[in-house]
């Protein structure tokens, strides 16, 4: 509210004139408050319903609360929910594909409803209907979602912006390891039809069959497509994924499925570069759209993506019996504290290519 000092005026309560306090001379229910420390001057307008002496009492109250706030360092400019976000991605030690994933998140989920807000505004309410425009997600997608507007909230206290957290427990979204794959229905079935396809319609392209031979045995896209040679050891018969390359700082041991193993054999094997070049930039591959369709198509599955073999390997998996750990293992979980259990473990992950090779030739 523009301060114009002719429009307030000094208040007098119980006989005495109140410093730092003044009400509206037309609008006798707004009050302004000033407090001085140090050469510094702050103001702040509340609006409060009560009239009279029990209005003028709660604005002492507001005052004290206000003057108690500037001593703590609580006092800083107000600041929307998006300039947050962005100051706290900022301070942030993420991968820049990691961030660029939240930026999405933010800019399709979070911003439409609260980004232009004022973070000391944001209540439990505007939270709700984050969640409720939102509801149609997967349960994962939803957590991604919360965790970020959680985030932003808590950074905001930690730097004093705001002093209590709008957060209550139904903003608590659970999600366990298989939840968060999209489960398939007849896994076995597709998993056979995905396999014989990739094989056949890359049977001369030993590149491609390459990438999505790993898709299938649950790597994401980006992870695969930035691969390097040195990430490869033939010797050991495993690969890592680096933490530059991941979700989180973490990096991944896998074992070297021995499919896998002998296409990659069959490529050109420089001591170091990217394992997968595209012949017609000279640079990684961006985009095999082209490559998915003819999979989508040798497969008859509409649906197919790169992203849904992830997908269909935990289906399988799951449907065979194989517990939910190393199914979490094998696709690289994203949660640090369940990474931190699975990395105790054995990556070698004999069990799982036991049954992916039991699958293959049954």
């Amino acid at each position: 509210m523009p301060y114009n000092s002719t429009e307030w005026k000094q208040i007098t309560y119980r006989s005495r004139k109140l410093i730092g306090i003044k009400q509206h001379k037309k609008r006798a229910n707004n009050f302004m408050l000033e407090v001085n420390i140090k050469a510094l001057r702050k103001r702040k307008f509340v609006t409060i319903a009560e009239k009279g002496e029990s209005g003028i009492r709660i604005a002492l109250e507001r005052y004290a609360e206000f003057k108690a706030d500037i001593k703590a360092g609580y006092f800083v400019e107000a600041k929307s929910f998006e300039d947050i976000f962005k100051r706290m991605l900022l301070m942030k030690n993420i991968s820049i594909r990691w961030q660029k994933m939240q930026e999405a998140t933010y800019r399709n989920h979070i911003k439409p409803y609260i980004g232009n807000k004022n973070i000391k505004e944001i209540s439990s309410y505007d939270i709700d209907e984050v969640l409720i425009r939102v509801r149609s997600k997967a349960p994962a997608t939803k957590k991604s979602i919360m965790n970020i507007v959680k985030s932003v909230l808590k950074y905001a206290q930690e730097e004093k912006i705001i002093k209590v957290l709008p957060l209550e427990k139904r903003h608590n979204i659970s999600v366990n390891a298989l939840e968060q794959k999209t489960l398939v229905t007849n896994p076995h079935e597709k998993f056979l039809k995905v396999h014989s396809a990739i094989c056949s319609v890359f049977a001369d392209n030993i590149t491609m069959k390459s990438i999505f031979l790993f898709g299938l045995y649950g790597r994401r896209k980006a992870e695969v497509l930035q691969m390097n040679w040195k990430q490869i050891d033939f010797k050991n018969a495993q690969y890592i994924i680096p933490s530059t390359h991941s979700k989180i700082k973490t990096d991944f041991v896998f074992s070297l499925p021995q499919e896998i193993a002998a296409t990659l054999k069959q490529l050109p094997q420089p001591k170091r570069g990217l394992i997968f070049v595209n012949p017609r930039t000279q640079k990684r591959y961006t985009n095999i759209q082209r490559e998915i369709k003819a999979i989508r198509a040798a497969a008859g599955w509409k649906e197919f993506t790169f992203h849904s073999m992830r997908n269909l390997l935990a289906s399988t998996l799951h449907a065979r019996g194989v517990n939910a750990s190393y199914i979490s293992s094998v696709l690289g979980h994203t949660n640090p504290n369940t990474v931190k259990q699975y990395l105790t473990m054995e990556r070698t992950q004999t069990v799982i290519e036991e049954e992916i090779n039991s699958i293959l030739s049954a």
